[in-house]
């Protein structure tokens, strides 16, 4: 990437994940200061759609991602809960040279190691909580939101 200004994307969903409905307002307020706090560009944020175990925007973006540098969303609990699903999104945002950003998390993806530990922490995750809703450290989403 270059000394240029780094666009954002936005990723919203309507969905509960890591045990929390959050309003899309809010998700939205806390990518848009995340990337304040960074000197990013915050390029608006898209919703995905509400039906379960979907993830038509979540793939539309990443086939996209060349439009931007970036994209950012509040949690790894937001990706695939398919494990092959979720590696091949973000290896195709790392094709195309964008990163992911995991607000919550305070996690960046951009290499393949980085993509196996986000694998790892969400294996991690749902081995000691025994359900894949219950992710995140939320006290960061207070920080974003206030």
């Amino acid at each position: 990437m270059s000394l240029e200004a780094i666009n954002v994307k936005g990723y919203t969903t309507p969905r509960t994940f890591s045990g929390f409905q959050i309003p899309i307002p809010l998700q939205s307020m806390a990518i848009r200061r995340y990337c304040e706090d960074r000197g990013l560009v915050f390029n608006h944020h898209v919703v995905e759609n509400i039906t379960p175990d979907t993830y038509f925007v979540l793939e539309r973006i990443t086939r996209e991602a060349h439009l931007y540098q970036a994209i950012a969303m509040c949690s790894v609990g937001m990706l695939p809960t398919d494990s092959q699903h979720r590696t091949a999104l973000l290896s195709l945002c790392l094709d195309q040279d964008t990163s992911v950003h995991f607000l919550f998390e305070q996690t960046v993806v951009t290499s393949q190691s980085d993509i196996h530990a986000v694998n790892e922490l969400i294996s991690l995750t749902n081995l000691v909580s025994g359900s894949p809703s219950r992710l995140g450290n939320f006290q960061y989403l207070s920080k974003y939101s206030s």
